[in-house]
Order: structure tokens, then sequence, then C-alpha cells
């Protein structure tokens, strides 16, 4: 029996995100579909590190799953590669311990969320980053991911329906770099933490450009923030669209927690 880790990449913009779902394309399933074939067509599970929601990227997502027949990682590498579909890549393909799971052993995750500030539409960032016709005070938007770093009770950055799990979350990082390519330059705003809660980094980008558009005090955010569990989804600011977010990296390095209320 061998315990498999693989790093994945994905263009969200044609996938109904990661869960499989019936009648709809989803990265576990397609993943699932090559990984039966490949290790001898025995139905197997592919667990990710976590959901990504439809239209959400993935520069750097990790599976795991269990196999009885053996394979080297580069024939799995190179298989899953030739067949696959074209929004879809292995990027790497280890054999690792038989604990490890890409869910229940990643300790960190961090996203980026792309915003283009434009009042032209650009047909190469449709579906890439969420487009704000501006202007946009970026030094507020600092000032608003600032707020965030450290440990709070998030109720009121969290999806209304989400089961019933600690809405106590720790932001190691939060911050803002412009980013510069070949369509032109974009804001890069960077969470990185030991995990997040459903829609939680699209609603606090939503949050932080209705301060970057002058629609909301910067202030409104640490008071949200230390009402806690009395923060009301509806005191916060929109959910930011699918298009701009990636998940970039899947930690699984020993981090310690934060305090409540307190940065780590």
């Amino acid at each position: 029996m061998q315990t498999w880790k693989l790093t994945i990449a994905y263009d969200g913009r044609n996938l109904c995100g990661w869960q499989v779902q019936p009648g709809v394309r989803t990265v576990q399933a397609e993943l699932e579909s090559v990984v039966s074939r490949l290790f001898g067509g025995v139905k197997i599970c592919v667990h990710g590190s976590g959901r990504t929601d439809s239209g959400v990227h993935a520069l750097g997502q990790v599976a795991s799953f269990r196999a009885e027949k053996e394979r080297s990682p580069e024939q799995v590498l190179m298989a899953l590669n030739a067949t696959l579909p074209e929004d879809i890549s292995c990027l790497a393909a280890e054999i690792v311990e038989p604990a490890f799971h890409a869910r229940f052993s990643a300790t960190g995750k961090t996203y980026r969320y792309l915003i283009q500030e434009s009042a032209v539409r650009s047909p190469l960032w449709q579906g890439l980053a969420w487009r704000l016709r501006g202007p946009v005070d970026w030094a507020g938007v600092d000032e608003a991911l600032l707020a965030y770093r450290g440990t709070w009770d998030f109720s009121a950055f969290q999806a209304p329906s989400m089961p019933r799990r600690s809405p106590v979350r720790t932001i190691w990082r939060a911050d803002r770099e412009q980013m510069t390519g070949p369509h032109g330059a974009v804001q890069a705003l960077t969470f990185e933490g030991p995990g997040f809660l459903r829609y939680q980094v699209r609603i606090l980008v939503g949050t932080a450009m209705e301060v970057g558009l002058g629609r909301r005090p910067v202030a409104s955010i640490p008071d949200l923030l230390a009402r806690g569990p009395d923060g009301a989804r509806d005191e916060a600011g929109r959910t930011a669209p699918p298009d701009g977010l990636y998940l970039v990296r899947v930690g699984y390095e020993p981090r310690e927690r934060g305090v409540l209320g307190q940065a780590p």
C-alpha cells in the first residue's frame, strides 16, 4: 500500500469547485477518474486539503490518496499530466508516510486575491481577477488588511449557512502588493493562516475593498471583529467574486496558533 501526495494547479473558470457533484465537472472528480484508471481500475478516493468553490483557482492545491498497486512518482506524474484535462495539472507526485492526509495534516494555507483597477475591461483578465473601475484608496485597503491580523472570532466574515464549526480563526499574514505581468498590473491581496472559513477570504476582500472605495470607514473592521459571536454577516462587506481567488500554497510545517484578539 502506497500513500500519495499530489500538488495540483487548476484554472477554475470551467470547474464547479473541488468536491464531487453530480452532473458537473469538479477537480476531485477529474482526479479520481484518472487516478482510478492508473491504479488498475479500482475506485480510489482522492482527498483535498480543502474545498475550493466554483470559479476559484489553485496554484498549489494538495491532494492525497492510498493505492494497493505500486507505481513510481515519475510514472504517476507523467500519466496524470498526459490524461488530465488541460485546465488541471499535476505539479508534483510524491510517496509519503502512511499517516499523511492532505486535509488533516495541513498546518497552514496561503490564498491570493487579484484585483484589476481599470475603467476598461481586459479580455485577458476575464475570470482571473476582479475588475474595479476605481479609484481605489489602496492605503485604506492596507489599513483594513492590517486589522485582520491576529486571532479573532470571524462570525461576521463567514457564509451564513456554515455548519457548526468554531468561527475563531488566526490570520498570520494579510497584506497587499502590486504585481505586473504581461497583461498589465494587478493588486494582489495575500492571506495566510492555519485555516479559513467558507467564503472567509472573499468576504475579507469584499470588506477591505469597501474601505478602499470609500463605502465604509476602516474603523468599522476592528469594531466588528471585537464583537465576536455577536457580529452579523450583513454588517461586513460583500462577498468578492470567485474570479480573483487563488489557493497558492498548503503548508505542512508546525506553526503555533495565536491568542484570541491578538496578533500572532
